[in-house]
Formats: structure tokens, sequence, C-alpha cells
């Protein structure tokens, strides 16, 4: 019988592993060159071998080059035409048979703007005042008050655009304010098919008004004269059927901003159909319409057109509604995801499209990748030398947590960055925690002596509890940032929360598994491991006396820090900029040399490079500035210009503009991440307090929030700016943090119930001396992934492992010398009250 289990469990990894590897094919990009010689047209193999020779040389010369960017450049340079190339007459021009090139080249998971480069729509916000003028408020009062908080509008127009994208797993999007009326929306896709489902999903308007239909309608169509104050609107119909008409009036009764929920739906001849679900305030309004206005027809009006008329036959208390139609399903979608996301008061035209190429040069991008290799490969020696037989166990287990990531990844349509591919590698290297708590159990149960089988069965039993707190209540932070939070934060939740479950399969499931089938066949296996301790007995509570004091003036001092750098120490995703655009003659340039000659001049800049097949001065290089400081924007363009065409001639930049852009991080995005987090830490402390009790949950919090203030603190004392990407390196520290501490306040749980009759600070630490060996080894462990990361990684990750780093060694500490002094305290404060009474 227990062969029998075993061999269940083994299908059972087997099964999981290979869903998730048949997931991730193909899982690198094909060869571009050999992706184009497979699609040329006929009788164009000639043409196409030479500029994939061309193309080659550039390459050679400039080993920053993508070959999609060395293709286009090569065709553009001799001005040859891809499109009959590659048998795509109805493509824009080259740029657009490029992008369907990189497409069918690429890998399983989408490449973020970073990698592949991808779309930017440049959007005008036309002012929709109809829309603020509802409910009794004047055309008057409406413009005055859009004027007036254009900027707040502006905010809930990117937020509700984010969210559209986020319904569609496009979580690595760029919003940002552009010009006075305008946004900037950059989205990691590259194929045709995708800019025109996003151009669809930017312009799904979401303008929803419930109307009244004239109780006398027919009559007046028939007779022609519309009344004042109302007018005939006419359904779209659906092909074969009479189209229906209505005498509407211009007064909205409600409009949609009650609806909670919307979606797509079918009625049982399959017919599309959007249906409402509305808030608690929306369906008393819906419900108090309906029941004034009983045998009337109610107008269901979608940005000025007329849905469908529906007899209103009793008061519709429920808080839902339908809206019918003639719909395609992808444009219920569209619409349905808007109204879900919110309404704002503007009409957005798409005044251009661009293809922008990656940020990231191809140099910088190997660099990376070969960093986390030399990373895996170092941590994974070290595990074997330290742990033996048990080492290459965990090692196995680590191969299979990246298939299990990726395949994940390529199942949910997830977008991989650089600090993507970071975060992947850093989360290896947590994974790793669960493993070394398995095997240090294993070690105490070695050192009594007791059979293989039993040591096995131990150190799992024994390790379990921890192993699932610790990873239980960093994915309850997770699922909560995932749930409510927005963008970048969103993006981070989805992939830690990814982490998380892979980890929990392969180092409690799977690994178990490995060490059967071992002890199948090797009955009476000698397990052998280093030791870093023998017995420790360091006096963690008294030496927490001096590190507590220590702790503050590092907060308090981080503290000041932030006050001194104020406004500087916020990079240009917090802060938006000065964006300026020229005309450039040659992109044979990588953009990290522009950026570097720029450096070198005394001037920061990020550089891009974009084209547009509708415009006859369609190519463009993109700077953008933060803080100019004093200078002036024509001086920073004139001097900006002269240093690039004097360091590459080539270049010829010319037709300069300037345009004022916004943080991508708005006030609103603001408020949701601040509200998530905030939640998060609630869940946290419900968890924990559940699961242990209140005091556990108060220091881990405690512990949490020292470890970010002094980690961000000695970062920004280092001259660094905070970005988007160290936002997600100090939410990686609380994950990190949290399940450290958990995994000690674990032992003190245990080792009160087995010493009832200890005191509370002696067992707490003999429980801090007990775990010391696993909590140096996973922080070394983790710190030997970073750090080789950090050295090899290349700028684009920089700062995000370098706030990573920091973090490991302060939540190190903070765990031994913070949160479990801070439960003493508090129990010995609970002590003295009782003994009062």
């Amino acid at each position: 019988m227990k062969h029998e289990y075993l061999l269940f469990r083994t299908f059972v990894v087997l099964a999981v592993v290979a869903v998730f590897a048949f997931a991730t094919h193909p899982l690198t990009p094909r060869d571009f060159f050999q992706t184009f010689r497979e699609t040329v047209a006929e009788g164009q193999s000639s043409a196409a071998e030479l500029l994939i020779e061309k193309a080659s040389a550039i390459q050679q010369n400039q080993s920053e080059q993508y070959p999609s960017v060395a293709l286009y450049d090569a065709a553009e340079t001799d001005d040859v035409d891809l499109r009959p190339i590659v048998a795509m007459p109805g493509a824009a021009d080259n740029s657009e048979v490029v992008a369907f090139l990189r497409k069918k080249a690429a890998g399983s998971i989408r490449l973020g703007l970073d990698l592949a480069g991808g779309v930017e729509f440049v959007l005008n916000l036309q002012p929709d005042y109809d829309s603020l003028a509802a409910g009794g408020v004047s055309r008057k009062e409406a413009e005055a008050r859009l004027e007036e908080n254009f900027n707040q509008y502006r905010d809930i127009a990117m937020e509700s655009l984010r969210k559209r994208l986020e319904e569609r797993n496009i979580f690595e999007s760029e919003l940002t304010p552009f010009g006075k009326r305008g946004l900037s929306l950059k989205a990691p896709i590259v194929s045709r098919d995708e800019k025109d489902q996003l151009n669809k999903l930017i312009r799904a308007g979401s303008k929803l008004q419930f109307k009244l239909v004239h109780p006398n309608s027919q009559s007046i169509i028939e007779s022609g004269r519309i009344p004042a104050g109302y007018e005939l609107m006419t359904e779209e119909a659906a092909k074969g059927k009479t189209a229906a008409s209505a005498v509407v009036s211009h007064r909205t009764e409600m409009n949609g901003s009650g609806i909670q929920k919307a979606f797509v739906s079918r009625d049982q001849f399959g017919r599309i159909s959007i249906a409402l679900e509305f808030n608690s305030e929306g369906a008393a309004k819906f419900a108090a319409v309906t029941r004034e206005n009983v045998g009337r027809q109610l107008a269901i009006v979608l940005d000025g057109r007329l849905c469908c008329a529906p007899v209103i036959k009793g008061e519709i208390a429920g808080g839902r509604a339908e809206i019918s139609g003639s719909f395609s399903l992808e444009d219920a979608k569209n619409v349905a995801d808007a109204l879900t996301n919110g309404s704002f008061p503007f009409k957005i035209d798409v005044e251009a499209m661009y293809d922008t190429a990656p940020t990231l040069g191809a140099d910088n991008v190997r660099n990376g990748i070969v960093a986390g290799i030399i990373a895996i490969s170092l941590l994974a020696a070290f595990m074997i030398a330290y742990y033996h037989k048990c080492g290459i166990i965990a090692c196995t287990a680590l191969a299979v947590n990246v298939v299990l990531i990726l395949g994940a990844m390529a199942a949910f349509g997830a977008t991989m960055t650089m600090p993507g591919i970071a975060g992947i590698i850093l989360t290896l290297g947590m994974a790793v925690d669960a493993n070394v708590l398995v095997f240090e159990r294993m070690r105490e149960e070695l050192e009594l002596k007791k059979p293989a089988a039993e040591v096995v069965r131990l150190g799992f039993s024994k390790a379990l509890s921890s192993v699932m707190d610790g990873n239980l209540t960093t994915l309850v932070v997770a699922v909560i940032l995932m749930y409510f939070g927005t963008g970048a934060v969103k993006g981070f939740a989805s992939s830690l929360s990814i982490g998380i479950i892979a980890s929990l399969f392969t180092a409690l499931f799977m690994t178990r598994v490995i060490f059967d089938w071992y002890l199948h066949f090797s009955p009476n296996p000698h397990f052998t491991m280093m030791k870093f301790f023998s017995r420790p007995n360091i006096n963690f509570i008294r030496q927490s006396r001096i590190a507590v004091p220590l702790s503050l003036a590092a907060i308090l001092i981080s503290i000041g820090a932030f006050m001194w750098r104020g406004h500087d120490m916020l990079a240009v995703d917090f802060t938006g900029g000065t964006l300026l655009s020229c005309s450039y003659h040659s992109r044979d340039i990588p953009t990290e040399a522009v950026e570097n000659a720029l450096s070198a001049a005394g001037l920061a800049a990020k550089a891009t490079y974009k084209s547009n097949a509708s415009q006859a001065d369609n190519r463009k290089l993109e700077l953008l500035f933060g803080d100019s400081g004093s200078e002036s924007g024509k001086q920073l363009a004139d001097r900006s210009i002269a240093t690039l065409n004097a360091a590459f001639p080539e270049l010829k930049l010319s037709d300069a503009q300037l345009t004022s852009v916004g943080s991508m991080v708005g006030g609103e995005m603001t408020r949701n991440a601040i509200y998530s987090i905030l939640l998060a830490f609630a869940g946290m402390i419900v968890y924990v307090s559940f699961r242990y009790e209140f005091s556990y949950a108060a220091a881990g919090i405690m512990a949490l929030v020292h470890d970010v203030v002094i980690a961000l603190g000695i970062f920004t004392l280092m001259g660094r700016e905070l970005s988007l990407p160290v936002v997600a390196g100090l939410l990686t520290i609380i994950g990190y943090s949290i399940n450290d501490t958990i995994v000690i306040f674990d032992r003190i749980r245990e080792e009160l119930k087995l010493n009832p009759g200890m005191k509370f600070s002696e067992a707490v630490n003999l429980s801090l001396n007990r775990t010391l060996s696993r909590t140096i080894l996973t922080s070394l462990t983790t710190f030997l992934v970073v750090v080789t990361m950090f050295f090899f990684g290349g700028i684009a990750i920089n700062d995000f492992v370098l706030v990573i780093m920091l973090g490991i060694v302060i939540g190190t500490y903070s765990s031994l010398y913070i949160a479990s002094p801070i439960v003493v305290k508090w129990h010995a404060h609970k002590a003295a009250k009782h003994s009062l009474r």
C-alpha cells in the first residue's frame, strides 16, 4: 500500500512538471534571422540573405544591437521594402514587418518593454462636460469643475486605463501624463493584432446613461416633431433585423458611477449582452428610478448610442441590470472592462502610435542572465558542499522550481522584465529556505542516532508548521497586494505568489517523494552534513539592550536622510520630467551608448528609439530627463543635441521638440498602493494573531517597518534614487523578513510546549540559538545570489538588487535582535500587569 501511494505521489509530481514544462515551449526566442528565412516569400531568398548579411555586420560592429533592430536598420539604410520579401502587402511599413517577425520568433513568455520593446500610444483627452453635467450640475459648473480638477480627473483616467490592461494580464505597462492634455501609454506588445485590440480597448467608452423615453414616443416619431428636451435615437440593429427608434429625454436619470461589476453574458439563444451589478448606492438609485417610472421605457445609452429601451414592469431592487444590443464578443468584453474599471469625463483620441525599441541593450540583458546563471551555480555548489546528498536533492527541487515558475508565467500571460528575471533568481535563493528548515530538523534527529527513515519523517513533520506559516504569511500579503494593488505592485504580487506556491510544492511534496524513493532503494543510508554552530549559547535578549537603541538611532538617521534629500531622492518614475524628441538618421547607436555619452556631459536621461508608419517624419529618438535644475528646456535640448551629434555624427539629430511628462505614479495609483499595503499588513496581523498571538503579529510588523525604513535610509544616503523597481525591492524585503521572523516564532511556540515551566525569555533565547544555523544559512545563500547579481548583473537591476542586499542583512538582524525581544518585553509587561491584580 505504501509503495502504491509513493507511485501515486510520483505520478502527481511528474504530471505537474510535465504540464508546466509544456507551457514553457518554446521557452527561449527562436533565432531571429532563421525565423526571417522561414518567412521569406518565394523568389526572395537572395534579397533576404543579403539583408541578413548586412544586419549581421551591423551586429558585429555594435554588440548591443538586437537582430530585429539590425535587420530594420539594414533595410532602411538601403531603402529596401521588407513587405514583398515576407509577403505582407497589408503591412504599413518595415517596422510593422519587423514587429511581426519579432512576435513570430518570440518565446512562450511575453517580454517587457526593456527586453523586447513594444508599442506607445499618444492619447489626447477631450473633455466630456456632459458626463459631469448629470445630477443637477449645470454645464458651466461642469466646465469649471473639470478645468479646476483636470489633473485629478486625468489621474482617474490613467488608473482606469491601467486596470483595463490588467484585465488582459498586461501589468508592465507605462502610463504617464504627456503635455498639457494628454497621456502616453506604453505596453509590451509587438504584433499587429494585439496593437489593434489594445487600440479598441483604449477607445472603448464607459459613459453609461439611463434615460426615460417619452410616453408618446411612437406617435411623436410618426409625426416627425421632436419636443424640446428630447432627441430621436436609433438602436444599432443586428444583421437581418429592423432598427428600433425611441424619443429619449436629454436628462440623465442615473449614470454608470454606481456599477460594481460588469461582465459579458449570453441568453438561451446565444445572444451577447452585458450584465451589470450595482454597488449599494447604485442599487438604491436604480430601484428608485424603476419604482417611480413603472410602465415607461428606460433607455440604456452607452457612449451616446442607444443600446435598448425596455419597458419597466416593476421596481428592480436586486441591484442588477442588463444591456442588450448588437455587440461582438470582443466589443462586449471591452465595454464590460471599461464599465467595471470606472468612467472618466474624457473622450480619448489616439493621436499617434509608435513602435518602441527595447530600452535595454543586448549586452546588458546578457550580463543579467549570465550573472543569474553564476548565482544559481554558486548556490547549488554551496548546498551540495554543505548538505552533501540532501543538497543534491535540494538542487533538483530548485531546477523543477524554475520550470514551474516559468511555466506559470507563460500559462497566465505574465510579462518578463529584467527586474523580473532578477526577482525569479532571488525567489530561488529564498526557496532554499524551506529545504534548509527540513534539513536542519533532520540534523537534530541524526544527532539523536535515529534510523534514516525516522530522520526523514520527523524532519519533514517538524519543519512543516514553520515552512507553512512563513510562506502562508507571505502569501496572504501577496494575495492582498494582487487583489487591491495596481501596476508594478500587482505585477510583483503575482510573481511572488507563483514563486511561493512553486516553492511549497517542490520543498514539501516533491523532495519528500525523492527521499522516499531513495529510502526505497537504500533503506539505511548515511546522511552527512556540515555544521556552522555546534551548540550556540548567545544571550540575544541581553544583547538587544544595545541593539534596540542602535536601531532607533538608525531609524532617526534614515528619516533625517529622507528630509535632507527630499524631492531629490525620487526618480523620474515619481517626479515626471522633460521629454526631448528628435528626428534621427541612423539607429546604429545603442541606447546605452547614448545615455553614457549624455552622462559624461553631466546630463542624466533615459533614451528610447521609436517609429511611426503613418507619419512622414516617423523616426524619433526620445530622451527623458528628470529635474533639469536652473537650465531651461531649450538650453537642455541644445546641449543634448550638440553632445550627441558630436559623439555620434551618424545620428544627425534634428527637429527637437520638448514636452513635459508627468509621473508614472499618479495620486490614484499611490492611494491604491498605500491602501493595498496597509490591507496586506492587516491581513498579516490577523493571520499571525490567529496562528500565534497578537504580540507576535505586532512585533513582526514593527520589525518590517524597521527593515524597510533603515534599508531605504542607507540606500538614500548612498545617493541612489527611489524608482518603481526599488519599490518592488522594498516589497521583496517585506516578504523575506516576515518569513524569517515567523520561523523563529514557530520555534518559540514549540519550545514553550516542550518546556512549560521555562521562563519566557529563556525559551526565546533557546529558540533563537536553535534556529541560528538556519537563519545564517538562509541569509547566506540568498545573499550569495544577490551579491553576484549586484556585481555582474549590469546597471539595469543594480538599484533593485542593492536595496534587497541591504534588506537581507537588516532583516536577519531584526529577526534576532528586534522582533523576538519585542515579544519578550510585551510578555514581561503583560506578566507585570497580571501580578498587580
